[in-house]
């Protein structure tokens, strides 16, 4: 897969403005590869607030996180979940900045990805307590993520997902660049339209 074709295939609902973030996962030589294309969309993404911030994790691999920084603060004042971010130490009182440069640092530093990570990835806060009270058993369903709670709204969200992410292939394919496929994705979903 490309580097253009693995940012959207991996990132598209979080560069669509409808998930708060996306985490993925890079080689090296792709990442190097497409360093230069990712510094020429940066502009364009930042002016709608949508950021990239790649992890460097081992001499060759790269972890991407892709953020709308409007849909993940929302996420973080949620009451509950600024709750659960606080019992997870994460510094709620200093800001979003300083949340946001907590979950960073942990997702370059561990082994591990924080149970945690799931909320900042757009899901709902019973499914993110439900993996991490009892791992892989005892879920609803398994798609995007492991579903504890509501199963009809979580199979909604991944549609929509899957979806978005099909759309904007077939746009990629068809030679639209990656901001163009996703800035014409977030106006036909504004508009109802589909093509």
């Amino acid at each position: 897969m490309s580097f253009d074709e693995t940012i959207i295939h991996c990132g598209a609902p979080a560069l669509c403005g409808i998930k708060p973030a996306c985490l993925f996962s890079m080689n090296g030589d792709n990442y190097l590869a497409g360093l230069r294309k990712l510094r020429s969309w940066q502009p364009d993404f930042s002016k709608r607030k949508i950021f990239f911030v790649p992890l460097k994790k081992s001499e060759n691999r790269f972890l991407f996180f892709v953020y709308d920084k409007n849909l993940l603060e929302r996420v973080c004042k949620i009451p509950e979940n600024r709750n659960y971010l606080l019992y997870k130490n994460y510094p709620i009182n200093k800001g979003f900045a300083s949340v946001l440069a907590e979950l960073l640092h942990r997702l370059a530093t561990s082994e591990d990805f924080p149970h945690e990570v799931g909320l900042f990835l757009g899901y709902p806060l019973e499914d993110v307590i439900g993996f991490e009270t009892h791992g892989a058993e005892e879920f609803k369903y398994s798609g995007f993520w492991k579903v504890y709670g509501n199963k009809e709204n979580a199979l909604r969200l991944m549609q929509e997902y899957k979806s978005c992410t099909e759309t904007c292939m077939k746009w990629l394919v068809s030679g639209l660049s990656v901001p163009l496929a996703t800035k014409k994705y977030k106006v036909n979903k504004k508009t109802g339209g589909t093509k």
